[in-house]
């Protein structure tokens, strides 16, 4: 064989080769199993060995979504809040209460916002199913019971508290028939400051027509007095005597009248003299008008023999 034509065979050859890899290649392709295949399908189970327990190889579907999962887990979000802004702690009996509270949220109308208060207290949070009626508040404050109020807005509602004590406080909104309630708040009403009237040393036993000295004091805030007097009898009327019971009322009369007219700075010390002249047991008190108001001291007895 000539040189030319081993060179031709040569070539041949390598040309066959190639195309035998070329056509495996294919075959083997289009016959094997995919690689990547549908991961829900199940594989099929196997038999276990002989002492071995029985397992399962089945392969559970996933299940895709097209929902983020965040949006999913967003919590809701109330759409009122009611807060109080300012109130007192404490007070004296008598004066005004002012109370400020805050509705925000949504834009809407409503009827009804107050505080309401009571001497028991109502702990815990109140969620908006509880009415007014079911707690124990016994009082209101008025000006915003009954209307019509846009909200978002700002309140400011007053109240008189007459009697001394602890109260407890919380705002309130009725807004499309639920009720929204702040937290509790203690509020502490104390005794308005009284005139009191007291005999220093009230004197127990003089002889007839000797001279007796008495001694009394008017203790309070300032303010004057045209009429103060130690008044008595013999007769008694015992216990505490209201500001509202006048001299007429009682079965006194005036012993010691050195200050039943005229203009008195008090608190001040009084003394005053006096004669009583026929025997006996006598009741006696001191007494001032103040304001309109009369003011008793406790009672004592003089025995006169």
């Amino acid at each position: 064989m000539t040189r030319k034509n081993k060179l031709l065979f040569f070539l041949i050859l390598i040309l066959f080769m190639v195309t035998t890899l070329v056509v495996t290649k294919i075959v083997v392709t289009r016959e094997s199993p995919a690689v990547l295949g549908d991961i829900s399908e199940p594989v099929p189970t196997l038999s276990p060995s002989p002492g071995q327990t029985h397992f399962n190889t089945t392969v559970p579907s996933i299940t895709t979504t097209s929902a983020p999962l965040l949006a999913r887990a967003t919590p809701s979000v109330a759409k009122y809040e009611i807060t109080v802004m300012s109130a007192p702690k404490e007070l004296v009996e008598e004066d005004n209460a002012a109370f400020t509270w805050e509705i925000s949220g949504l834009t809407n109308t409503i009827h009804t916002t107050t505080i309401y208060y009571g001497t028991t207290s109502v702990p815990g949070t109140l969620s908006t199913n509880v009415t007014p009626g079911e707690t124990q508040y016994t009082d209101v404050v008025k000006d915003f019971i009954r209307g019509d109020y846009r909200i978002p807005l700002r309140f400011i509602g007053n109240a008189i508290i007459s009697t001394q004590g602890t109260y407890f406080y919380r705002a309130y909104a009725l807004i499309d028939g639920k009720h929204y309630w702040t937290g509790e708040r203690p509020l502490v009403v104390k005794a308005k400051p009284r005139h009191e009237i007291k005999i220093v040393d009230p004197p127990r036993s003089i002889s007839p027509g000797e001279n007796v000295t008495f001694t009394w004091d008017i203790f309070g805030p300032s303010a004057t007095t045209g009429f103060t007097a130690i008044v008595g009898g013999k007769e008694s009327k015992p216990g505490t005597l209201d500001s509202s019971v006048d001299l007429p009322a009682t079965p006194y009369s005036t012993l010691v009248s050195d200050f039943i007219s005229g203009t008195y700075a008090v608190p001040l010390r009084f003394v005053g003299n006096t004669k009583i002249t026929d025997p006996g047991v006598y009741y006696f008190r001191a007494l001032a008008s103040i304001n309109g108001k009369n003011i008793w001291s406790d009672e004592y007895s003089l025995t006169v023999q």
